[in-house]
């Protein structure tokens, strides 16, 4: 065989193909971080002098060559080659480019075995230089001798720093290629999809920046697949208003055009087929489609077999088994909107035969194009009434049905139901596309309600007066009025008028029937009490509402309001069991409160990397720019734990981040937490005066009633130790002797010791500190291990000061406890201060290497948890604990669980 330099075909191979490449500036890749942590760990093993090679699989568009080229651009200090297959090519052509990229000679007059011998060569010498990284685009149109050549060396490669990369669509890649990169200790293959939502959102974020909600990035995904090509251009495309329109999206142009292109060369059957499934939007079975009257004429196994060939349609055959379905949600809507009016009425009324049921009045609506229809507007408002729990659904049926009243007043009726329900699924963006019709409406509590929900949405100081008026409206349907009472609850809540809400609230039982309104309602009451008089009030109203209740919200009421009392270890059982009743299905719209006072609760408890996992997950709820009023809690408590740590930049971004919010959106709460953030971190930067400042108000506050009036409150010996920081010690000594000593929880009594040396120090009087610092210490060592799991922090705190005291006979040994927590907390703060002594313990220099989630899971799994129990607690998937394991592995040297327990990860 003659192989031919290049083949006479244009070649990415770029510039620099040889020259050594610099790792870590990877091109853009979104939402593909497991995918590109499975390449990663062939590139380290190639590191390691381990030869391997992955395939990544997948359709045209789908970002295989992005994500191939970021994770050659992460292999430091690498050799790295490109080649193209291309369709069609000379036989040898891309071994000749291979061969020519690496610098061989001119190969034109060598054999096959020749030309193998002479890659095989230059690849070993080549690894002089760097790992050699060879990548190889489109194997899937590679000429055959080139195949085996190519094979034929790179299986030779064992124990060498060579690492082959290949990508590939399904369709025409031969079964060698498919056993050359089976999954195996040196070869694997990874078959790309769609993104998820993550990653439709991340890439979403970088094309259109913006404030996207759940509903707009659920859609993107639900119509592109999560397909990064279709994404992109849609993104590039269409308006605001199409994306908010909540219709499915239109194919971009280039794909439209592609997909009519393909019709046009079908056959009549195929045609009318494809048409069909267009119209279904479901996957068909044979059964279906022979109900269809269009297909009545039409062989199916030929025109599906026809669709199959031409990529508009997935189904090896038409099966018992099988269902034809359109190969991607764009291809459909190009296909459907290509459709002329008629055409599509009439297969609309042929698929609402062939499916029957309530699957069938969306197919009507179709047929009927707009023109009235009062027998099926009923049918449609029956069909919402009787299943208003899916709320897109059910205002889909609503809005169709308005569309095809009889009446003005009908219609406008409709309208306002389908407006009521998204108010109740709190849906604010497809809210206010309805906005200019309600307003037109008749006055009624209805009517109040939806524009006293969107004026509550911009702070809008009408609100509360809208949702009073439907409300107090004595002729009002009463469920409507509850809902407004609901919404006027919520209203006082978030602007901090605790007494209104409980009013407001304590009206809704008697008037609903619905036993989840009531139980909302007994929340609110409960969180007004607490806002008014206390937590202590507010867990009072929640006694007996809590165990058994229908939805999680209860739970997670009741543990923020524990956390508020400063009774912190019950708090964190109710916020988990809040979470937990959420995991197995339970009703919830207070999730993401979950979210936010778990990290706090975690923070308290000295569990600092897990309240860093938990804040990533709290802010996640956050990312699309819904519920806008708790944004600025979920950004300072995710501060707490990098303000403690002193790490000053992340800290202040996450505090600014929450003021940005607070701006947009008042919260009494949310000013509440940015307090202690800044405190936390002023106290980590031993600025006192700062501490004192950013927790000035908050006494008064606290004087008036409300969340923070609780007697334990976190925030009280942080304020005192501020005001001793800034000298003020009357102050420090009548703060400290307001506090109760009955029924104070652990940690609080604590606290109350260290405050105490604090003010003996600062008195100059370091005997008295000494004696307080100690009975504290006895306090812990008399509750034994409920000291170190409940307030390891404050014990550590303790025993740090009394080490940092002059003649201590066992300073050392306090130092080396204390550091043993600090160095597993990872705070750098009290590491810096503790005095020189013994050597601690000790602890893992390794842990240094590994990421702040690579800590997180090691932690876990250390302490004898499955990936499913730790990925349970992080929120993430089993796969991605795996994952993280690996890398935890492969930078300690570790083969095994077994050889993480017992070891410490921060």
């Amino acid at each position: 065989m003659e192989l031919r330099e290049g083949g006479g075909v244009a070649r990415e191979i770029g510039p620099r193909a040889l020259a050594t490449a610099p790792a870590g500036a990877a091109p853009p890749v979104l939402g593909r971080a497991a995918e590109l942590a499975w390449i990663t760990g062939f590139s380290r093993r190639a590191l390691a002098g381990r030869a391997g090679r992955a395939l990544v699989l997948g359709p045209g568009g789908i970002g295989k060559t992005v994500l191939v080229e970021a994770a050659v651009a992460l292999v430091p200090d690498a050799v790295v080659v490109r080649v193209h297959a291309v369709p069609a090519a000379p036989p040898g052509a891309l071994l000749g480019d291979l061969l020519a990229a690496l610098g061989a000679p001119c190969t034109r007059a060598l054999g096959a075995d020749e030309a193998a011998a002479v890659l095989l060569a230059i690849l070993g010498e080549q690894q002089d230089r760097g790992p050699v990284v060879v990548v190889v685009h489109d194997v899937h149109d590679a000429d055959e001798p080139s195949s085996r050549a190519i094979e034929r060396v790179f299986r030779r490669l064992v124990h060498d720093r060579v690492l082959l990369l290949a990508t590939a669509r399904p369709e025409g890649l031969g079964q060698h290629w498919s056993r050359f990169f089976a999954d195996g200790p040196d070869a694997g293959t990874l078959s790309l999809e769609g993104l998820d939502e993550d990653g439709v959102r991340d890439l979403v974020a970088a094309l259109r920046p913006g404030r996207w909600s759940r509903s707009v990035i659920a859609l993107l995904h639900r119509d592109t697949g999560g397909h990064p090509l279709h994404l992109t251009r849609l993104l590039r495309e269409l308006p605001d208003e199409v994306l908010l329109g909540g219709s499915p999206l239109p194919a971009p142009r280039e794909l439209a055009q592609e997909v009519t292109d393909a019709a046009s060369r079908l056959s009549d059957g195929a045609r009318r087929l494809l048409a069909c499934l267009a119209v279904l939007d479901r996957p068909a079975h044979r059964t279906v489609l022979a109900r269809v009257d269009a297909l009545a004429d039409v062989a199916l196994e030929d025109a599906a077999r026809e669709l199959v060939e031409a990529g508009l349609v997935d189904a090896p055959s038409l099966g018992d088994a099988d269902r034809l379905r359109i190969h991607h949600p764009l291809v459909r809507n190009a296909v459907e909107a290509a459709l002329e009016d008629k055409e599509r009425a009439r297969l609309h009324l042929d698929a609402a035969r062939a499916v029957g049921g309530a699957a069938a009045l969306m197919h009507r609506v179709a047929a009927a194009r707009g023109r009235p229809d009062p027998e099926l507007a009923d049918e449609l408002e029956s069909a919402a009434v009787a299943d208003p729990g899916d709320v897109r659904a059910a205002t889909a049926r609503l809005l169709a049905a308005a569309d095809l009243s009889a009446t003005g007043d009908e219609a406008a009726r409709r309208t306002l139901a389908a407006g009521l329900l998204l108010v109740d699924g709190q849906d604010a963006q497809r809210l206010s596309a309805l906005a200019p019709s309600i307003r037109e409406a008749e006055p009624s509590p209805g009517r109040d309600v939806v524009l006293g929900f969107l004026a509550s949405q911009g702070q809008d100081p009408h609100a509360a007066l809208l949702l009073q008026s439907a409300l107090d409206a004595p002729d009002g349907d009463p469920e409507t009025r509850a809902l407004a009472g609901v919404r006027l609850a919520l209203e006082h809540v978030f602007r901090g008028r605790g007494a209104a809400a409980t009013e407001a609230a304590a009206r809704v039982p008697v008037l609903t029937r619905r036993p989840l309104r009531a139980e909302q309602a007994h929340i609110l009451e409960a969180v007004g009490r607490a806002q008014h008089a206390g937590p202590d009030a507010g867990l009072e109203r929640l006694d007996g509402h809590v165990d058994g209740a229908l939805g999680a919200d209860p739970a997670i009421t009741a543990g923020t309001l524990l956390l508020a009392a400063g009774r912190v270890p019950e708090a964190r059982r109710r916020l988990e069991e809040g979470l937990s009743r959420v995991r197995r299905g339970a009703a919830s719209t207070s999730t993401h409160r979950a979210h936010c006072h778990l990290v706090e609760v975690l923070y308290r408890s000295g569990r600092w990397d897990l309240a860093e996992a938990e804040a990533d997950v709290a802010l996640d709820w956050f990312a699309d720019g819904d519920l806008p009023w708790a944004e600025s809690v979920a950004h300072a408590v995710a501060a707490m734990v990098p303000a403690a740590r002193c790490q000053q930049e992340r800290a202040t971004a996450h505090l600014a981040a929450a003021r940005a919010s607070l701006a947009r959106t008042f919260n009494p709460q949310g000013v509440h937490a940015i307090a202690l953030a800044e405190a936390i971190l002023a106290r980590a930067l031993g600025d006192g005066a700062g501490m004192e400042r950013a927790l000035r108000d908050v006494p008064a506050v606290a004087a008036r009633g409300g969340m923070s009036s609780a007697p334990f409150a976190p925030w009280r010996p942080l304020h005192a130790e501020a005001l001793v920081a800034t000298g003020d010690l009357v102050g420090a000594r009548r703060a400290v002797r307001s506090w109760p000593r009955a029924g104070a929880p652990l940690w609080f009594r604590l606290a109350r010791h260290q405050v105490q040396a604090r003010i003996a120090l600062g008195g100059g009087d370091p005997v008295g500190a000494a004696a307080a610092l100690r009975s504290g210490i006895a306090l812990a060592d008399a509750h034994g291990a409920e000291a170190d799991d409940v307030c390891p922090v404050e014990l550590a705190e303790l025993r740090a000061l009394l080490a940092g005291l002059p003649d201590v006979h066992d300073a050392d040994e306090q130092n080396a406890v204390a550091r043993l927590v600090f160095e597993r907390l990872a705070a750098t703060p009290w590491l810096d201060s503790l005095r020189a002594g013994d050597p601690a313990p000790s602890h893992d220099d390794g842990a240094r290497g590994l990421t702040p989630r690579e800590r997180q899971v090691a932690g876990l799994v250390a302490r004898g948890m499955t990936s499913r129990e730790a990925a349970e607690v992080l929120w993430v998937t089993p796969k991605a604990v795996d994952y993280h394991l690996g890398n935890v592995y492969a930078k300690l040297g570790l083969t095994s669980r077994r050889q993480l327990r017992g070891r410490s990860f921060s």
